[in-house]
């Protein structure tokens, strides 16, 4: 059922279910041009056999299918079960109780990251500047705080910008009621309310278990409307048109010799604190002075060639040499 017996699979590239469909002979495929496809691709360039396994929510299924294939290594690319983001911990944990070998952060590196108010209080903790932030779990919690506004609100556990928009940015407590207010009903979980940093969007990417930190990539907008977004919202990110209409475009970050070395310094130290493996990417705000903002750890950041409007977190690595190199990173482990 679903894939041959006999040689060992090199890689098997786990997936969410949601991203492919069945054949006829019961192979799964990934949907034609979405990064599960692209990175199959890069993977077959590589390897010689690799296959598509759907992680299932009748995960004895998907247990089986692994055991059938006996990979050589996991490559581990999903990110839910049934869109509920926190399982992604789960995943990993199930990997590791039956002991396959696999690529990316672990369970305990995947909830430090998740939860971004415990990232920030890491990260404090070695000196790197954070917003002040505090968590509301509903109205009663928005008392007494001592946060000037403006403030950005967020889903505590939130992944990819999820609910980040235009109305994210509150500026009086009216304001901030309301967007907390929303986020219950919407997601039944807290949100974390913090100060909004001024400045630009920064994006680094790591790669490697000693990681080595690539060229880090800012978002600039051109446009000095008082309507042009501030910082980068889902729609900015997943919506073209949007970016072009405000001048939003990201290019690798103009940082002087100093800030160069602040980030490498600071991007290892993070990597390690928040127990991440293999790849990350860790964004930042850059003020107007120069101060470098410790904003959130993405433990599963997107892997497709064109992420970030075609200047990515993991530019100047060829792709498919970016997809070989996190594989062998997990092996060594």
């Amino acid at each position: 059922m679903r894939s041959s017996a006999g040689k060992r699979c090199d890689v098997a590239l786990l997936v969410d279910e949601e991203t492919g469909e069945y054949s006829e002979s019961g192979r799964f495929i990934p949907e034609s041009d979405d990064v599960e496809e692209k990175v199959l691709r890069a993977l077959r360039k590589s390897y010689a056999h690799v296959e598509a396994v759907p992680f299932s929510p009748k995960v004895v299924e998907t247990i089986q299918w692994l055991r059938r294939l006996r990979p050589k290594i996991v490559f581990n690319l999903t990110e839910w079960v049934e869109g509920d983001r926190k399982l992604d911990a789960a995943i990993t944990g199930l990997l590791d109780v039956l002991k396959f070998r696999y690529t990316g952060t672990g369970p305990d590196g995947l909830r430090l990251a998740r939860d971004k108010a415990l990232s920030k209080q890491i990260v404090t903790e070695f000196g790197v500047p954070v917003p002040r932030y505090y968590v509301a779990e509903g109205p009663r919690d928005l008392r007494g705080h001592d946060l000037g506004f403006p403030l950005i609100v967020k889903p505590l556990f939130g992944d990819g910008s999820d609910e980040v928009n235009k109305h994210s940015v509150v500026r009086n407590e009216k304001q901030l009621r309301a967007r907390v207010n929303a986020l219950r009903r919407r997601l039944g979980e807290p949100a974390v309310c913090e100060e909004f940093i001024p400045g630009n969007d920064l994006y680094v990417g790591l790669l490697g278990n000693e990681p080595r930190v690539l060229t880090p990539v800012e978002l600039v907008v051109r446009s000095t409307h008082r309507a042009a977004p501030q910082f980068a919202t889902y729609r900015l990110k997943n919506d073209p048109r949007y970016r072009a209409r405000w001048g939003a475009h990201y290019r690798r970050a103009r940082l002087s010799a100093a800030q160069m070395r602040e980030v490498r310094n600071v991007s290892r130290r993070i990597f390690k604190a928040l127990k991440l493996r293999d790849y990350a990417r860790l964004d930042f705000r850059l003020t107007p002075e120069g101060v470098i903002y410790f904003i959130e750890a993405n433990p599963n950041p997107d892997l497709d060639p064109y992420a970030l409007n075609r200047s990515g977190c993991f530019v100047g690595v060829p792709y498919a040499r970016l997809v070989r190199t996190i594989v062998e990173s997990a092996r060594k482990r």
